[in-house]
């Protein structure tokens, strides 16, 4: 039996997300489609912009099989902890066989050649990096600058393509782990990750997708719609402001002032040159995506900075890796897979956290997202609790 995972965020669940569903089947043969996905925060230090479970049913009815929920740390971590933590999640299933991803490349040798090399490190790579970092060069660039003397068979460009990134470090973390689940990548078709622009056939990226909602005031218009495969699961968040970071504007100022003055470097991946940065500066904070505009630097991406908000806010502490297989939604005509998971998983299989051992403080995140949309969208509060698995 072929049982193929794939990582995703789905934030939001769009045509070219279905398609790659689709040929990711195909490519791999598979019975079985098990997706690994974020929750209730993403990997660019946000908030997601629609909550876990509606994305969840979005993937089963485009075509996943399962879902099965990123542990928060993994999800909102940079390229390597996300793909450390996804893939570590796929290998304790005890099932999946196969792993497809999206690229900008399509060339899975390149990819697992580029793997190979940033995962061993040799000399010649590392002495070409610090040479690099010695000149001033930021640490992305020097790097793909060093890949590219040490693999000139690679795209210069292979490591500022975020879809490449995360592949190659998907490959990486199968490579450590000496994991016999095997690679598949599939080219990306239609609009990059990072472009903003809907045009009627194309396939639109989630980014173009959310900043057209923002521009509409949460109005899903007919061209947003025709990016959406299921458009009516999103029938609750018709013309309500979509959720982004600046809903929690004010519960980060009070968390950063409750803390003010004492040490960062507890939070998971916060430097202290950011550190420094937060408290020179935290007397001009307007709003979390302001302050994290203002405190970006040369060597601190926008997004890192996001990240590193995100962790104080939510008091990660530092990275951990799955400790039970927390099922978000399945599809009936997959039942078998919840036997699966239970004979062959290494984790603790949850299909709800009602009577759950996990310590009251895991709860914490979900239940800010919740109260924060709840409030900002004049909804009822939705009890982590009492939520069961999506069966569709």
């Amino acid at each position: 039996m072929t049982v193929t995972g794939i990582i995703a965020e789905y934030n939001p669940f769009h045509r070219g997300h279905a398609y790659h569903l689709s040929r990711a089947r195909e490519l791999t043969g598979a019975d079985y489609l098990v997706v690994v996905m974020s929750g209730n925060y993403v990997q660019r230090g946000v908030p997601a912009m629609f909550d876990k479970y509606t994305r969840a049913e979005a993937a089963l009815l485009g075509g996943a099989d399962l879902v099965l929920e990123l542990p928060l740390s993994a999800a909102c971590g940079s390229a390597e902890y996300f793909a450390d933590g996804a893939v570590d999640l796929l290998i304790q299933t005890g099932i999946v066989t196969d792993l497809c991803f999206g690229s900008e490349c399509g060339d899975l040798e390149v990819l697992s050649e580029a793997a190979s090399l940033l995962a061993d490190e040799p000399e010649e790579y590392r002495s070409s990096l610090r040479r690099h970092l010695r000149k001033g060069v930021s640490f992305p660039l020097a790097r793909a600058m060093a890949l590219q003397e040490a693999l000139p068979s690679a795209s210069p460009d292979i490591l500022s393509s975020p879809n490449n990134l995360l592949g190659i470090e998907y490959l990486k973390a199968l490579k450590r782990r000496e994991s016999g689940i095997r690679p598949h990548t599939i080219a990306r078709e239609g609009n990059g990750y990072h472009d903003l622009t809907m045009e009627e056939g194309d396939y639109a990226s989630a980014g173009a997708i959310r900043r057209e909602l923002i521009h509409s005031k949460g109005t899903f218009t007919k061209a947003i719609q025709a990016q959406l495969p299921s458009p009516g699961i999103y029938r609750s968040y018709e013309g309500k402001a979509p959720l982004t970071e600046d809903a929690f504007s004010l519960l980060l100022l009070q968390r950063l002032r409750s803390i003010q003055g004492t040490s960062l470097d507890s939070f998971f991946d916060v430097p202290e040159e950011l550190s420094n940065r937060i408290w020179n500066r935290l007397d001009e904070f307007t709003s979390f995506s302001d302050f994290a505009k203002l405190l970006k630097s040369r060597n601190l991406t926008r997004t890192a900075v996001n990240r590193a908000l995100l962790h104080i806010l939510l008091d990660i502490r530092r990275y951990r890796r799955a400790d039970h297989l927390r099922v978000l939604g399945l599809r009936k005509e997959a039942k078998i897979l919840l036997n699966l998971l239970s004979a062959h998983g290494r984790l603790p299989l949850l299909t709800g956290l009602s009577g759950s051992s996990l310590p009251e403080h895991a709860f914490y995140p979900d239940r800010l997202y919740e109260s924060v949309r709840s409030l900002a969208h004049g909804i009822p509060y939705q009890n982590e609790h009492r939520r069961k698995m999506l069966i569709v």
